[in-house]
């Protein structure tokens, strides 16, 4: 079984590139979300299934 995918990703650098980018994209993602000034937006949409008709 010959497998030809990977032999299009010759340029080694565009493919750290391109890890680099989703790496700080993730990383920037999770400082996002477990920023402190996001606590009280949370605080209230974990409320939201409960109220009833509000």
């Amino acid at each position: 079984m010959k497998q030809e995918g990977l032999k299009f990703f010759t340029d080694t650098h565009l493919t750290a590139l391109g890890l680099l980018i989703f790496f700080l994209f993730f990383v920037g993602v999770l400082f996002w979300v477990y920023r402190k000034s996001s606590t009280t937006l949370y605080s209230k949409m974990e409320q939201m299934p409960l109220k009833d008709g509000e």
